[in-house]
């Protein structure tokens, strides 16, 4: 894959990026990226279609990806020209890829948000392309924009337009995902596949919150993608291929495939095909090992006839009522009531089933034949606003404490270590006065309270190397906190933190600063045993067995030593293995003596 840079109308410098096929005069491929992501995302399935024999294109748009600057920061548009900038971008990046090649040999896939984008671009460039697919792209359903946009307008007034908007985040994705089984984290929306999800959540470039501009823009572009002027058409012989998944929620799992597809016959697609991929959800198309999606693509544009697999059409009002019914709710024609609305929002604090009957409540009310018109509903959205981001502040706030709350009485105050919690940018949500204090002195840094983490989250990461956070973001976040050549602490990330850390920007880690004095406690008990049930979610007979390993304790001598049998040690490290991800005792033994444990205990 080779990079360069792309300077757009208004100075701005966007990251193109190509795949060469095999062969010199092979056809073009241009591949847009999904909302959130950035085209090394989409590094595998770009190689597949590039080894298929086409010359590949990408260019992250502004605010995705590499494509960002001080002037247009990671995950945000400007509000009224956010969305005619990013169409802007793309025809820039199509028409470098697109250069001296006809119109016959050209091949646009438009996964999610790019295909809006490409529709737009459709308008004032009806002869883009003879092939264009797009994956799990945003329905024309008017219900769902018009929800979008009067959550959008409403919530402009209670948000900074620039600022991360964590709660419309969880909303869009709690609503896509609603009716997913087995779903636990608001990603699981784009794949079921955990170590795909980790890695987006892990690249700093691909997982953003995005702030409220930029979901204003986007509700705002996906509405105006799909109203065509009278008459407009694509070039005659354009033909369409619609991707979705079988668990997509992006297209309700093909049952707003059909209208999707009427309206890309209207504007005159010679034609426009539908093709299924059982198991897919709305990133299927990142997933080319999995579904072999360039394979797929390269079947469709080599003539072969895909088997029709649209699936009959439903209502937002029929898929509303399916999920209020499973939550309970037996009358969903009751008429929206925004006290009882208010009161959701309420219950939602402890209760995450309440976010979804708020939402549903709302697209049931807003699709059924008897319809709240415009005005109605965005009195009750406004209305209802300031009360929802309260009821998630305050679920996120107690989240947060509760598990604050289980950190502290485990290990911090127990043995004077300094400690403090951070999210995965280095935040510090909570520190003490020991972890402050040493800190401090380990720095040079003079005036430092115990209430100052904003004082601390700017002084820790003026200090740490290059790297640490990167570090933190792997695996299970171990990384040596390094000050002048010198390892002074060690990052980890507790079981203890597992809920918050899937919050964006919530507490993700733990850094604990070597303390040779606080090697034991009043009562001569080790703190180590405490720090290591608390890194890694181990028992106290678990800890006993590992703390007898580094003892140079043979499993024998281990359960002589604590009055049980040899199967009864081995089942213990059998789970002590897998809890600490290692895979026999020398390497356990390793990775403790490096880890929190060891940095604790030893001198």
């Amino acid at each position: 894959m080779q990079s360069r840079n792309l300077v757009v109308g208004d100075g701005m410098t966007l990251v193109h990026r190509t795949v060469p096929a095999p062969f010199p005069d092979a056809p073009v491929a241009f591949v847009t990226h999904s909302q959130a992501q950035h085209s090394l995302n989409l590094r595998e399935t770009l190689e597949g279609i590039a080894a298929k024999g086409w010359h590949v294109h990408s260019t992250d748009l502004r605010g995705h990806g590499y494509s960002t600057s001080e002037r247009h920061p990671l995950g945000h548009m400007e509000i009224g020209t956010g969305w005619e900038a990013l169409v802007g971008d793309l025809i820039e990046g199509l028409r470098l890829a697109f250069k001296d090649t006809d119109w016959a040999d050209r091949l646009v896939i438009a996964p999610n948000i790019g295909g809006p984008l490409i529709l737009e671009v459709l308008k004032v460039w009806p002869d883009l392309a003879r092939h264009i697919v797009l994956a799990a792209p945003p329905p024309n359903q008017p219900a769902i924009m018009k929800l979008a946009r009067s959550f959008a307008r409403a919530r402009t007034l209670f948000h900074p337009a620039d600022k991360p908007d964590e709660l419309t985040m969880h909303q869009l994705y709690t609503f896509l995902g609603a009716r997913l089984t087995g779903r636990k984290r608001l990603i699981d929306v784009i794949s079921s596949d955990t170590v795909l999800t980790d890695a987006l959540l892990e690249d700093p470039y691909a997982w953003p919150t995005p702030t409220t501009g930029y979901f204003h823009e986007l509700f705002r572009g996906i509405e105006k993608s799909w109203q065509w002027p009278k008459g407009a058409k694509v070039k005659q012989g354009t033909r369409f291929l619609v991707l979705y998944g079988g668990d997509d929620p992006m297209t309700a799992n093909g049952r707003f495939v059909a209208p999707m597809r009427d309206h890309l016959m209207r504007i005159g697609g010679e034609r426009v095909d539908a093709y299924r991929i059982e198991g897919g959800r709305s990133g299927l198309f990142i997933e080319e090992r999995k579904f072999g999606i360039s394979s797929i693509i390269a079947r469709w544009t080599g003539g072969e006839e895909l088997v029709e697999t649209v699936d009959p059409t439903t209502d937002l009002a029929t898929l509303s009522s399916g999920v209020l019914s499973g939550l309970g709710l037996a009358d969903p024609d009751t008429e929206l009531n925004a006290d009882e609305l208010v009161e959701l929002c309420y219950n939602a604090i402890n209760d995450e089933a309440s976010w979804i009957e708020m939402l549903y409540r709302v697209s049931y009310a807003i699709s059924t034949e008897n319809a709240l018109d415009d005005s109605n509903l965005e009195a009750i959205i406004l209305a209802l606003m300031p009360h929802w981001d309260r009821s998630f502040n305050l679920n996120r706030q107690i989240m947060q404490s509760a598990v604050l709350g289980a950190v502290l009485n485990n290990v911090i105050d127990r043995f004077s270590i300094g400690m403090a919690v951070v999210s995965p940018d280095m935040d510090v949500t909570y520190a003490n006065d020991r972890f402050i204090g040493d800190f401090a002195a380990l720095t040079g840094e003079n005036g430092l309270s115990g209430g100052r983490l904003e004082e601390m989250t700017r002084l820790l990461n003026a200090t740490v190397e290059p790297g640490f956070k990167q570090r933190c973001r792997k695996g299970n976040g171990e990384a040596l906190l390094m000050i002048n050549g010198k390892a002074v602490g060690f990052h980890f990330r507790p079981p203890a933190l597992k809920q918050t850390a899937l919050q964006p920007g919530g507490s993700a880690g733990v850094i604990i600063l070597r303390n040779a004095a606080s090697s034991a406690d009043v009562s001569g008990t080790n703190p180590g045993a405490e720090l290591l049930q608390f890194a890694y979610g181990l028992t106290a007979r678990e800890t006993e067995a590992a703390l007898g390993l580094l003892d140079g304790l043979s499993p024998d001598a281990i359960a002589r030593k604590y009055g049980v049998t040899i199967n009864t040690i081995r089942t213990h490290l059998k789970r002590i293995y897998e809890k600490v991800g290692v895979q026999g005792q020398t390497e356990l033994a390793a990775r403790l003596l490096k880890g929190p444990v060891g940095l604790i205990i030893s001198g």
